[in-house]
Order: C-alpha cells, then sequence, then structure tokens
C-alpha cells in the first residue's frame, strides 16, 4: 500500500513545532483531522500520527484530484525520520537497542502485549459491598518478555509488556491504529491497522492467532442458558467450499461484549486461529479478552 492509503487522520495543533515540541503533548492536545474536515486556515499545523512531521493535504481545496483520486495526507520533505506510514516496511518495525525501544513505550509509539486475558478480569476489593460501577481491567503487567525486534537478524530486546484485551484495544482504536504493536510468536512489531484482517478475505484455516474484523449478519444462543455457545455470523462472501464465518463464545460471555441477538450491523474485532465449523470457517474458544465491538465512531478506520 502506498503512503496515501495509510494516514487516515491528522494531527492538528496550532502552534506546535516538529523540531522543538513535545510528541506526547501533541498527541494528547491535538485534534484529529481527516482529509474532509481539513480546512486552509489548518495548514501548516498538521501532523503525522505517527512520526510527527508535519503533514500537507493533496489537493488541498478538494476533496478529489483531476484524475478523481481521492484527496490525501502526505509527508512533507523538510523532516524524513523513519516512519511506517511513508514508507511501507515488511519485516516491521524494528529497533538499534534496548534503550530506543523502551523509549517508544514510553512514548506511546510502540506495544508490547504478552497475551490477551483469558478469564475475566475480578473487580478490585473496595470497602462498600456494593456493585462495581468503574471500567473493566483491561490491562495488567505482563513483566520482561524477550523480543525479537533488534535491528539485527535473531537480536532479542528484553523489554516490558502487557497482558491485555482486544477491548482495552477498540476503546482507544483511533489512538492505537498508527501505533506499533509486538503480538505473542511475531518476529517483528507492525501497525496496528496492518495486523487486522479482514475475514471476508479469510479463505482458509490458519493455525496461527491473528486479529480479524468482521461485521454482524446475525447472533443467536444454540442453546437454552446462558452457558451454551452464542453463535455470531459475519459478512462472508463464498471462498472456494467454505460457505461462511462465525464467532462462538458463550452466550454470557458475548453478551457482556455487547453481543446479542439484534446485533446485526455491529463490527467485531476478534483473536484467535480460523478453524473449520461445518461447511464454513471459524473462531471459536476465545477468551474474555480476545474479543470485542469496535465502537461505531471508529469502523472508518477500518
Amino acid at each position: 500500500m502506498s503512503e496515501t492509503n495509510q494516514i487516515k487522520f491528522a494531527l492538528y495543533l496550532e502552534d506546535w513545532n516538529y523540531e522543538t515540541g513535545d510528541k506526547k503533548l501533541l498527541r494528547k492536545m491535538s485534534k484529529e483531522v481527516t482529509t474532509t474536515e481539513y480546512l486552509k486556515e489548518m495548514k501548516g499545523s498538521i501532523f503525522c500520527p505517527e512520526c510527527c512531521v508535519g503533514l500537507f493535504k493533496s489537493p488541498e481545496d478538494k476533496d478529489f484530484d483531476t484524475n478523481g483520486r481521492k484527496a490525501f495526507f502526505a509527508h512533507t520533505s523538510k523532516h524524513s525520520p523513519d516512519c511506517g506510514l511513508r514508507v511501507k516496511k515488511a519485516e516491521g518495525k524494528r529497533y538499534d537497542n534496548e534503550e530506543l525501544a523502551k523509549k517508544a513505550i514510553e512514548d506511546e509509539e510502540l506495544v508490547v502485549i504478552k497475551g490477551f486475558m483469558k478469564e475475566k478480569p475480578i473487580p478490585p476489593n473496595i470497602d462498600e459491598p456494593q456493585e462495581y460501577q468503574g471500567h473493566p481491567i483491561e490491562d495488567k503487567n505482563g513483566g520482561v518478555s524477550v523480543v525479537p525486534i533488534g535491528r539485527h537478524n535473531g537480536e532479542n530486546l528484553n523489554l516490558p509488556s502487557t497482558i491485555t484485551t482486544i477491548r482495552g484495544l477498540c476503546r482507544n482504536f483511533n489512538k492505537n491504529i498508527h501505533k506499533y504493536f509486538y503480538l505473542p510468536g511475531r518476529n517483528n512489531a507492525v501497525h496496528l491497522q496492518d495486523l487486522l484482517v479482514d475475514i471476508r478475505a479469510v479463505k482458509d484455516v490458519d493455525d496461527v492467532p491473528k486479529l480479524y474484523f468482521g461485521r454482524v449478519t446475525r447472533s443467536w444462543n444454540c442453546g437454552p442458558t446462558p452457558q451454551n455457545i452464542r453463535q455470531t455470523m459475519f459478512e462472508y462472501k463464498q471462498m472456494g467450499e467454505y460457505k461462511d464465518f462465525c464467532l462462538k463464545a458463550t452466550d454470557a460471555s458475548s453478551q457482556e461484549h455487547g453481543i446479542d441477538d439484534d446485533s446485526k450491523g455491529k463490527m467485531v474485532i476478534m483473536y484467535g486461529v480460523v478453524t473449520v465449523s461445518g461447511i464454513g470457517l471459524c473462531i471459536e474458544n476465545v477468551g474474555w479478552g480476545e474479543f470485542a465491538v469496535l465502537s461505531k465512531k471508529y469502523e472508518d478506520l477500518l
């Protein structure tokens, strides 16, 4: 994919400067702007969500160019740091040393995921015996992990990791989509947007766990109790011998994640291996943190 397809939105912040500005401040205080939301007065104040170099819109005053191609954001030529949104790299992101990788984690540019939660997290203890009303626990310390994302072949880095949930990724999806993520068992750190696989493009079983997304067509409980399996079907065009694609999780877990009989049209992100289910394909045996509904406001980023 070319650069023009990679930058989903620019970061707009007046009076911020690439050479002297704080990147964390830019990401915290800026406004996310798509090409259709861009205004001429923003010129010189829009920046790349990954490397923070200045961007420009082309064409500046139209939504399409003379050839009918959709307007896009591109990097200015004044600065040229390494950026996955400028040039796509099949090997993903690698780091010269542990210090630079740890700095990327501190700057919220890199996330090392040791795993996704299998069991529902236990609410924290509170003094008053009332129902816990806070947000579910989405992240916990995964300890130091040996990660093969050093610049040189075969070089491992010892980096702090996180055990997280897909729901945690979805909660700040607009912030996460341009971050680099290291997933268990991989040999590189890759943009989240490049890790996500459209279910409609899956043609066969795959025993390597990946991140998948699909739009629900229908969902139902296959039995009489919440402990029975809820089968959730997704938009899918028959690929060879496989007719459909589904997610199987207990009805209780599915409903707690926002998937019920009225979920048609919702977008779901899930992590797992693809297996055969009857005449179709399936992701099953998912843990508590391995699937979630994506907020509708973020669907255009997929």
